[in-house]
């Protein structure tokens, strides 16, 4: 009996978390529509409804205005009241700290740019943006934690990323936990901006796809049959490391012709600079008037890339690709390109047309993730809501 008592306390709270996200997503706005998503009866859903209230998480707000005979359903929102989530994301060029209600709104950010530190000093670094967060905030749920990878997942631990200034080994989550006594969720960086997508973004009730984050590495988040695509070992994909010349240049990895080699930012950066002699910036160069030798360098680019992502496709059957970090600024007839270039050369190219679109969050999907990496955990049902 104390095992089936556990297990019904486990799907109350899963759904009284369910219920949150389909109003926090805006899927559901009113318990009409929470009956119908949910499959679950009225009364129930008035019930969890009611706790949540209870909790201060739901309120009711105005009528929502429907066709068909009868009265029209009381609106349902999270007060402005409700509990806020910090999220930290940790790259090789800076830490940001997020402060996000639970529709992903921004209350308040702050951005610390790297300047060749150790450890000891990123620890600081993280800390104190996390401190600034608390000081504008003191009802928080947790703290999500994106980061450059590898990473341990189970043990929220930063591995041994390359061109960090040699930091490794740095158990983030444990840390910040012992520090604030909140709880703390991690996980890699593109990982957390395709999860932010799939809850709120352009991944939103699509049940596979990839987003691709181009910057120093090229890195990629997956999502497949609804969720989070990882191995046994919680590993991250890596489609930086899909060769796609196998007399290449020798990786980092050991690998010969990885994507990432051709197609970081830093790379094709150079390659435009040169070009053009103009010292611009990705997005400046993706924005500027294109020249002849600048267009030779974006459809290289995109035919690397294309290479790549058919691969994977024709892996895990992926419905789109999500375009982020850096990517987000590639001419939209290079994301034509590309769509088109995976739909012609894909296995299932008859079956059906894998897509290709910005991230709705942009540049800050890795960053939303973070905070995404604690909402989710609140959605299913695995942080308890006193």
């Amino acid at each position: 009996m104390k095992t089936l008592g556990t297990k019904r306390i486990d799907v109350k709270k899963h759904n009284r978390g369910q219920i949150l996200k389909l109003i926090a997503t805006g899927t559901c706005n009113n318990r009409v529509e929470l009956v119908a998503h949910m499959g679950m009866t009225k009364m129930a859903i008035t019930n969890m409804v009611s706790e949540l209230a209870d909790k201060g998480l739901v309120k009711e707000g105005g009528v929502d205005q429907c066709d068909g005979v009868g009265r029209n359903p009381i609106s349902l929102r999270i007060p402005e009241g409700a509990p806020k989530t910090i999220g930290i994301l940790i790259l090789r060029d800076r830490c940001e700290a997020v402060l996000c209600d639970f529709y992903l709104n921004v209350q308040y950010r702050k951005t610390v740019m790297l300047q060749q530190p150790d450890k000891r000093e990123l620890i600081s670094i993280i800390y104190a943006l996390t401190d600034d967060m608390l000081g504008y905030e003191k009802n928080i749920l947790g703290i999500g934690i994106a980061s450059i990878g590898p990473i341990d997942f189970d043990r929220g631990m930063i591995l041994n990323p390359p061109y960090f200034y040699g930091i490794h080994d740095i158990p983030v989550a444990s840390l910040l936990e012992d520090r604030y006594s909140l709880p703390v969720f991690m996980d890699h960086d593109n990982q957390s901006a395709a999860l932010a997508e799939l809850l709120y973004g352009n991944g939103k009730n699509r049940d596979s796809f990839m987003l691709l984050g181009m910057a120093r590495g090229v890195g990629c988040g997956i999502v497949k049959n609804g969720a989070l695509y990882v191995d046994s070992r919680k590993l991250a994909p890596e489609v930086g490391h899909v060769s796609i010349d196998y007399r290449g240049k020798k990786c980092i990895c050991g690998n010969r012709g990885c994507l990432e080699l051709y197609v970081n930012t830093d790379e094709i950066l150079g390659r435009l600079r040169k070009a053009t002699g103009q010292s611009l910036s990705f997005a400046g160069f993706c924005h500027m008037k294109e020249t002849d030798r600048m267009c030779e360098i974006f459809e290289d680019v995109t035919e690397k890339i294309t290479s790549a992502l058919v691969s994977t496709v024709n892996l895990l059957n992926l419905d789109l690709v999500l375009l982020g970090y850096d990517g987000v600024h590639l001419p939209e007839k290079y994301v034509k390109q590309l769509e088109d270039g995976i739909n012609e050369l894909k296995f299932a190219r008859d079956r059906s047309r894998t897509g290709v679109k910005r991230a709705y969050f942009g540049e800050d999907s890795q960053l939303l993730g973070a905070v995404c990496n604690v909402l989710n955990q609140v959605y299913e049902g695995n942080i308890l809501l006193d």
